[in-house]
């Protein structure tokens, strides 16, 4: 079970939970971010508001209009195509790796995660924001041990620096939620998989299910991008 975060500062916090909202789609691309109304949802004062959006900044996920003010990014097409078709390639070889190494302990840490979306997911017929937040939290946790476990230290660098260049794509069970349940069923295939130390199906499994996640999510940026 994921556990429930603790902050060192306000600065921290408001930074945690604003970048959950952005990449979970909850704050959409070119959306204004108010910095007094975030403050009071918030219970803070402007002052760790304005430094966690210049971190965002930092970061690529928020933009700063001058006489405007600050705003979700907007996700460059051709470059998330690029970032999504390596990332598909070094993912999909982590999990075959993955399968040659699995041990049981691992195997149940990652069972753990796929039953705690289920139990998201059948809990509601129509989920609120906090659920898909949590949603895309697991998500990550499950893929990150899953690669974790491959043993190859410099392949989730690789990994991870290319996460971290595409953490919109986590915003994929808010736009597509037909891929909420899909993906969990996804999670538990490559399980099974790695405990019978199948590489092959479960390769096949993540490649596919990445493939539809990133493509549904590259079909849905090009439809806003001619909605703009």
């Amino acid at each position: 079970m994921l556990k429930k975060k603790t902050y060192t500062t306000k600065t921290e916090m408001v930074y945690e939970n604003l970048k959950v909202d952005i990449v979970a789609g909850i704050l959409k691309q070119g959306e204004k971010i108010v910095a007094r109304e975030v403050a009071v949802e918030l219970g803070v004062s402007d002052i760790p508001v304005r430094e966690a959006l210049k971190k965002l900044e930092s970061e690529g996920l928020v933009e700063n209009i001058p006489h405007v003010g600050s705003r979700v990014s907007r996700i460059n097409l051709q470059k998330a195509e690029e970032i999504f078709a390596i990332r598909l390639e070094l993912e999909s070889f982590a999990v075959r790796l993955a399968a040659e190494k699995a041990k049981p302990e691992e195997l149940n840490e990652l069972q753990k995660l796929v039953d705690e979306f289920e139990d998201i997911i059948q809990r509601d017929q129509e989920l609120e924001s906090d659920d898909i937040k949590n949603l895309s939290l697991i998500n990550t946790e499950f893929h990150n041990m899953l690669y974790q476990i491959s043993g190859n230290d410099t392949l989730c660098e690789m990994i991870y620096s290319l996460k971290e260049r595409s953490q919109f794509s986590q915003s994929v069970f808010m736009f597509l939620p037909e891929r909420q349940k899909l993906s969990n069923k996804e999670h538990q295939l490559i399980v099974d998989a790695l405990r019978i130390g199948d590489a092959m199906k479960a390769e096949k499994t993540l490649r596919e299910q990445k493939g539809h996640a990133f493509e549904g999510f590259l079909n849905k940026l090009r439809l806003d991008s001619k909605v703009d």
